[in-house]
């Protein structure tokens, strides 16, 4: 049985509140949907064969019908067409539905593709009857509005909604043929989700991936669903005749999407970008002033861009960045857009590189996807070309990114860098692309090298992406940031390659490194206002004073604080319209800056008195007398529309230790609308602490140190500093690890030493990889005043008179030899600092007087005596025959007594048995005797 139903011509209503788009972040419809209980399983299994059943659509001057299928399973050889009876348009589905992606995939729920006509025609053919298989379900008709329907709507939207910032300035598209903007505009296609959900999207990169917003196609049934269609515009500058569009596709894969930045990409099944080119996001985010320009399909038409603005654009004329920052990060302009524009890509004119995906209108219209942003979000899905890659028409080369930044570490490894050379388009023959280091301020195998081939190819034909890798070695000497600038040259060797936009690659490496006397960061005070305001005092007469809400319960009227998902302190004169008068926020701790050399507060504000019309009076203030009086910190806060980060500067308040902070609003008896701060926070920069621990073979300090310069040693595990080393001559001791090997605030006998000969509790151990004894290095140790006074008060409980200024810094290398160093006592920040001049770094410090210590190796006219102290051996040297050594304990006993023979002038004598403590050592020879007290360790 064969059924035919004709509905009705339908009166179509359009629902102006659907056509907010560019206002409630929602997509633009323009279609009526009409629930439909429609099905051909009776008729299907009815082992009729042809024609089983038809089904007519028809709404008379609609723009388009299409039809939603549920439960699609057909036998196969049997096949459903759907089409018009009036421009023959016709679509045939088998099977168990719709094709999707490139494996020949189907869905059995999914809309008909769009028929440009009011009236179509379901029919349903079987070749041979059907026992066996379902038939289908029509479920939902969409009749999509006609073009004429949608522009009497927008003249409603725009002058109540304002997506055209006064004057219309959009231009068809065609008006920009043989231009870069009208070249890149060819990557952007009208997308039609669903019944009769309208957007804008972009191929991103060179792989055939969609840009959209994620209020558009919000999920995978949505990018199932979604029709994309290219060059739907007009062919001549007027705008009358209809070029000949492209749907390129009924279906996408889902990628991926984001709710907060709005965005979503999407596979197509084919690959269009031979054909229409592709977008690229920039790595370098947009700035105030910056020209830009819109391709885009506004209101469903064909495709027109804005270029030009009669509000607030540059001294030209054309659109322009007005904000680019605030929280969330949202990028605004007053470029004229409409419903149906979203998901359109926001081009800088300079490089034609993607800003921000557009999603929102109100002028100034804008977006909360800024490009950087979509980069980080997007990730490993970022398909080839996706990034800073210009899409000239030629084969061009370039990197993959302008800039990396690599936080460089204090240790004796390092970080491999990679980064990524495309090419646009194939080339005609071998390109060799050679890596030159130009310019930058770090050194060329030393800071960094290359550890891939400096010359890459691109073989004829090949457009596949190269990586190189760059190796960045970590250090620990403070040198600020340092810049790798790594450049391309290229031997096109005769084809149609050239170099691209972005031929360069900066590589900028943060340096982590410090002086103790900057120290690292001190959080004083942080409140992100999520509780309660226990942290804070609110005065002030105020119907409505300082509370905690979101943006929710801040907003009302005139005034919002949206943008902000988390709680914050606000305070909404719009929500009373009463006078307040001085309300003032303030911290209750008062903080204590006196050791810290610089010190900030940071917040994130928004603040409004309706574009300044109204006076208001609204500061941070500072004061240092308990709260009686208050002075400005930094200027009186402008409007910010939409959430702002801010840093006021409080170095002027270093040294001081009454510090409070507050907030102060006052309307001025006017009606000001609203002010709120969130994530307070109080941080300072002080000097480091000393070291006072033993953290041998724990948190020791291992720092590499190959060439000359100062580097500090600080404890990893707290950052408080030991030691600060200056390679003077450039010796490369390679590794070398740092560490205070024995601790204490009293004195300590020195190998021996009795009464009040006490070397100090603190000592100190270097180790190197490759030691070296006949370096130049200044070393400077930290020690606590109570490590220093400790000392000084255990020599004098047992009868000493030493003082800090006998201090002697004795240095036993780990080969043996020995120094001892006249120190230089310095002050830090009320401690100690000892600082000493050494022919090589590896060994153990020790700090005693002289008297303690007794271990400068014996020299005069005839002999020589080291080590001393020794270990198992010591060693005598003589311009004349040595006949006789003698060893006594300090008690004058002979322990050991050596006659030589052979006219020796040297001798190694074995003290390996003697136990430690101190000797003497008498020396004979035929004219003289010497005596000599020696150290066993």
């Amino acid at each position: 049985m064969i059924k035919k139903i004709t509905l009705l011509t339908l009166a179509l209503s359009i629902n102006f509140s659907l056509l907010q788009a560019q206002d409630d972040g929602g997509l633009l419809k323009i279609a009526d949907e009409f629930p439909v209980n429609a099905s051909a399983t009776l008729d299907y299994n009815s082992n009729n064969s042809g024609m089983v059943y038809q089904k007519e659509f028809r709404s008379t001057g609609s723009g388009y019908v299409k039809v939603h299928f549920k439960n699609f399973d057909l036998k196969p050889g049997d096949f459903v067409k759907v089409y018009s009876p009036i421009t023959l348009d016709e679509i045939i589905y088998t099977n168990q539905g719709k094709v999707i992606g490139t494996q020949n995939e189907m869905i059995s729920n999914f809309w008909s593709r769009t028929i440009w006509s009011d009236h179509i025609i379901v029919e349903l053919y079987s070749a041979q009857g059907n026992n066996t298989h379902y038939g289908f379900d029509i479920d939902t008709v969409a009749y999509g509005y006609s073009m004429d329907k949608i522009n009497n709507a927008f003249q409603y939207v725009q002058s109540d909604f304002e997506t055209i910032c006064s004057v219309d300035d959009k231009e068809a598209i065609v008006c920009y043929d043989g231009t870069e903007m009208g070249r890149k505009a060819e990557a952007v296609c009208r997308l039609l989700i669903g019944g009769g959900g309208l957007c804008t999207g972009w191929l991103l990169g060179t792989e055939g991936n969609i840009m959209t917003n994620n209020h558009c196609i919000g999920d995978a049934a949505d990018a199932l669903n979604t029709e994309f269609l290219f060059n739907y515009q007009y062919s001549d500058c007027v705008g009358i005749t209809d070029d000949i569009f492209d749907l390129v596709a009924t279906t996408s894969t889902f990628i991926q999407t984001d709710a907060n930045l709005d965005f979503t990409l999407v596979m197509l099944p084919v690959n269009p970008v031979a054909t229409y080119g592709y977008l690229s996001l920039a790595s370098n985010p947009p700035s105030v002033g910056e020209r830009i320009y819109i391709p885009q399909h506004p209101g469903g038409r064909r495709k027109e861009i804005a270029v030009n603005t009669d509000t607030n654009g540059d001294a030209n004329g054309f659109a322009q960045i007005t904000n680019a920052g605030g929280l969330p990060s949202r990028v605004e302009y007053h470029c004229d857009t409409e419903g149906g524009s979203s998901g359109s890509p926001v081009l800088r004119y300079s490089d034609n590189l993607v800003v921000a995906i557009h999603n929102t209108g109100g002028c100034p219209n804008g977006s909360h996807g800024r490009s950087d942003e979509l980069i980080a979000a997007i990730g490993a899905n970022m398909p080839n070309g996706g990034v800073d890659d210009p899409n000239p028409i030629t084969p061009s080369i370039s990197f993959g990114n302008a800039n990396i930044v690599v936080n460089e570490a204090t240790g004796c490894d390092f970080q491999d860098i990679d980064f990524t050379l495309r090419m646009a388009l194939p080339a005609s023959q071998n390109a060799d692309v050679t890596f030159l280091f130009q310019g930058g301020t770090a050194t060329n195998n030393n800071d960094y090298e290359l550890i891939t081939p400096s010359t890459v190819t691109f073989v004829a034909g090949d457009n596949t992406d190269k990586t190189g890798t760059i190796r960045v070695y970590n250090d620990a000497f403070v040198e600020g940031e340092e810049t790798i600038v790594l450049e391309l040259a290229l031997n096109a060797n005769g084809g149609d390659a050239e170099l691209g936009f972005q031929d360069t690659l900066t590589v900028s490496i943060k340096d982590d490194d410090y002086d103790p006397s900057v120290g690292n960061q001190i959080n004083y005070a942080f409140d992100d206002f999520e509780n309660t305001l226990s942290n804070w005092t609110v005065t002030g007469n105020a119907t409505t004073p300082f509370a905690i809400g979101d943006a929710t319960t801040a907003s009302s009227g005139s005034w919002s604080a949206a943008g902000n998902a988390t709680n914050f302190v606000f305070i909404n004169d719009d929500a009373c319209n009463c006078t307040m008068n001085n309300e003032r926020l303030m911290y209750n701790t008062v903080f204590d800056l006196s050791s810290v050399s610089s010190a900030s507060v940071t917040f994130d504000i928004i603040h409004t008195d309706s574009n300044n019309q109204y006076a208001s009076d609204t500061y941070a203030q500072v004061s240092t007398d308990n709260g009686l009086t208050w002075v400005n910190l930094g200027n009186e806060f402008i409007t910010y529309s939409t959430w702002t980060n801010l840093s006021l500067d409080l170095s002027a308040y270093t040294g001081q230790s009454s510090v409070m902070i507050s907030f102060l609003y006052n309307d001025l008896g006017n009606w000001a609308y609203g002010f709120a701060i969130d994530n307070f926070s109080v941080d300072g920069n002080g000097n480091a602490l000393i070291q006072t621990n033993t953290n041998d073979g724990t948190t020791s300090a291992t720092l590499p140190l190959a060439s000359a310069g100062t580097i500090y040693a600080y404890d990893a595990g707290d950052g408080s500093i030991m030691t600060d080393i200056i390679n003077n001559d450039g010796t490369d001791y390679d590794c070398i690890d740092v560490a205070v090997s024995r601790s204490g605030t009293s004195g300590q006998s020195f190998q021996g030493s009795t009464g009040a000969l006490l070397a100090t509790d603190k000592q100190f151990t270097i180790t190197t990889t490759q030691p070296s004894q006949s370096s130049d290095a200044t070393i400077t140790f930290y020690f606590t005043e109570a490590e220093v006074s400790g000392w000084e008060t255990a020599v004098a409980n047992a009868g000493g008179s030493f003082t800090r200024s006998d201090l002697r810094i004795y240095r036993e290398s780990t080969s043996g030899t020995s120094e001892t160093i006249v120190p230089t006592i310095t002050d830090y920040n009320g401690n100690v600092k000892m600082t000493g001049n050494f022919t090589g770094i590896d060994g153990t410090y020790s700090f005693a007087p002289e008297q303690t210590l007794s271990v400068s190796d014996f020299k005069t006219n005839s002999f020589l005596l080291y080590p001393n102290p020794a270990g198992n051996n010591l060693t005598i040297e003589a311009k004349e025959t040595i006949d006789k050594v003698s060893v006594y304990d300090i008690n004058g006993r002979l322990i050991n007594s050596v006659s030589l023979q052979n006219n020796q002038l040297k001798h190694q004598l074995d003290v390996t048995a003697l136990s430690q403590g101190l000797y003497f050592i008498e020396i004979e020879s035929e004219n003289s005797k010497y005596v000599q007290k020696f150290i066993k360790r």
